[in-house]
């Protein structure tokens, strides 16, 4: 990933691809790896009994229509990862009631939603165009879902919020080390409407909380053995714990 990170960056107007360094053949055996790796993974969540749920993240292959091989093209998230688990909810741009609250999803987003560092923007200026539209229309999604919520809200996002010392890439080996690689629309929905909470995890670089506008916000970590325990009363939170290093048996 870095080594097509880095190309790209240097080549304005690449669209390199990480399958097309490793070759199709090997990528499709670790991408069908991690899907059986996944699917094992909701299996057990769903053994338990209670809903569990859940948003798709950058590596949950939920089909990318403009891919340049077929194989990305399928949805494998929907017609493999979640098909048939009854307990297992998806959340991605809806929002769910749950005893007196409600979970509104934002999934699969990896960065910001639009670039913010220069050396992101497409020179094609019609790439930037269809960009900033993709922009607006999941903008608009997630913002009329908050529009309709009455209850405390607790919004999940893949992603964490932009610029906020959750969201900053620490890792020398990166191409972005150093830069803030957030969600810009979880961002806005805080700013704007101010949700009790905002969980999200793909950042690896930070397990933790911080504050934004009133909203606590969680980076819920990575890692099997890495806990964050949340209990909410009303419109407070009663206990926010994280535990690292340690398996959590509830």
């Amino acid at each position: 990933m870095f080594q097509t990170l880095r190309y790209n960056l240097d080549n304005p107007g690449s669209k390199l691809q990480w399958w097309q360094i490793t070759g199709k053949k090997k990528a499709k055996k670790m991408i069908e790896k991690s899907l059986k790796d996944g699917r094992r993974i909701l299996e057990f969540l769903n053994s338990l009994n209670v809903p569990v749920y859940i948003l798709p993240g950058n590596w949950d292959f939920t089909g990318n229509k403009s891919s340049d091989w077929n194989f990305l093209r399928k949805d494998y998230y929907h017609s493999y990862l979640i098909k048939s688990l009854k307990n297992i909810v998806d959340c991605h741009h809806k929002k769910i009631k749950i005893k007196g609250y409600e979970f509104i999803g934002h999934g699969i987003i990896s960065g910001p939603e639009f670039p913010q560092n220069k050396k992101d923007f497409p020179k094609d200026k019609k790439e930037l165009v269809k960009k900033r539209k993709e922009y607006v229309r999941q903008y608009k999604k997630v913002d009329e879902l908050f529009k309709k919520a009455k209850s405390p809200v607790i919004f999940l996002s893949h992603n964490v919020p932009y610029n906020t010392p959750l969201d900053k890439i620490v890792n020398l080996s990166s191409p972005r080390n150093g830069q803030h690689f957030g969600s810009i629309i979880a961002r806005k929905m805080i700013e704007k409407y101010n949700p009790l909470v905002c969980i999200g995890g793909h950042m690896h670089e930070h397990f933790g909380k911080c504050k934004l506008s009133k909203t606590t916000v969680i980076n819920a970590g990575f890692g099997s053995y890495v806990n964050t325990l949340l209990e909410l009363e009303g419109n407070k939170i009663k206990k926010l714990k994280f535990y690292n290093n340690e398996l959590v048996n509830y």
